[in-house]
């Protein structure tokens, strides 16, 4: 099981220069104690997420490591051209080495998203299943015609195209109909923090009948945050997650009801790398024997850089030596 970092560029105070500062510092921190992956997410709007560009960031972060794969977690495929898209994908691969990773995604349940982007949820979805095809093509054939709802292209030679061959896809969705296209054409699976375990477990089992013969891939992402005793740790994350929990309540009653349920704050904590060093190294070897994933990525749910840094020194630490068990 490959181990990752999750990078949403918060910032409490509105600094974005220390923000990317310190995201860049903490991915390099990841590469030299060995973690294999980086995810940028994308979000728009979100004074608490400032990743609006993921490309760009990624771009830059294949200058400042060497070694460690780079994705994006996930692209907002129906906010974009996937033409473009696809040069972006391509571009970010050569610039890192071959080294990224493509994740996309409709993106959740954001209102402010879909209003400015003039988008309704159930647009953004069909937009999201016709791009990602055309995506993969442009990402994998020499001359691609397309003819969408959406979508169009006419002979279009991808340049440059990515040094992968095939360059990695991955989808980040909970909807069976998302999950089987997923599984038919072979694209991997991603899932956020407050997904539970029970239902990716579902969604494994889904993505298996589909098609058997392919790997899921799945790349999990758990909130981490480790303190001397369980007490102290789960009464400094219940503090730290409850806004987010709220916020994320009060947008999917209205957007995306069906993970309404999942917004319940003791559940993520329990389904998340929260506790001591013990606990937490039981936790990761019980996710991988349950799910089995294909990368485990953590996400430091405490805003300051010292302790996130420390917090993924223990990690490390703790995960070599349960992956090695």
């Amino acid at each position: 099981m490959r181990t990752g970092l999750f990078c949403t560029y918060e910032s409490t105070s509105n600094d974005y220069r220390s923000a990317y500062s310190d995201q860049t510092h903490l991915i390099e921190l990841a590469e030299r104690l060995g973690f294999d992956e980086a995810w940028i997410a994308e979000h728009h709007f979100n004074p608490r997420s400032a990743c609006s560009n993921p490309f760009a960031i990624l771009g830059y972060l294949a200058a400042r490591t060497s070694r460690i794969c780079l994705g994006s977690a996930a692209i907002l495929l129906p906010f974009h051209n996937p033409i473009m898209v696809a040069e972006g994908a391509a571009t970010v691969d050569i610039l890192s080495g071959g080294r990224f990773n493509l994740g996309v995604a409709k993106g959740g349940p954001f209102p402010m998203q879909l209003k400015h982007f003039g988008l309704s949820s159930d647009e953004a979805s069909a937009r999201t299943r016709e791009a990602v095809v055309l995506v993969e093509k442009l990402l994998t054939e020499k001359r691609v015609d397309f003819d969408g709802t959406f979508h169009q292209a006419d002979s279009v030679e991808l340049t440059p195209q990515p040094l992968q061959q095939p360059l990695p896809i991955f989808v980040a969705t909970s909807t069976p109909d998302m999950i089987a296209l997923a599984a038919t054409r072979g694209y991997g699976l991603m899932a956020g923090p407050p997904f539970p375990i029970a239902h990716l477990r579902n969604t494994l089992r889904l993505y298996r009948e589909t098609a058997p013969n392919k790997d899921p891939r799945l790349v999990l992402t758990r909130f981490l945050h480790i303190a001397p005793t369980r007490e102290q740790a789960v009464a400094e994350a219940r503090m730290m997650l409850q806004p987010f929990v709220e916020r994320m309540r009060k947008t999917t009653e209205v957007l995306q009801p069906s993970w309404t349920p999942w917004m319940d704050l003791e559940p993520i904590i329990e389904g998340s790398l929260i506790g001591t060093q013990m606990d937490v190294r039981a936790k990761l070897s019980a996710l991988q024997a349950d799910l089995n994933p294909h990368s485990l990525i953590v996400k430091p749910i405490t805003a300051q850089h010292d302790k996130q840094c420390e917090d993924l020194v223990a990690f490390a630490e703790l995960s070599k030596t349960s992956l090695a068990a």
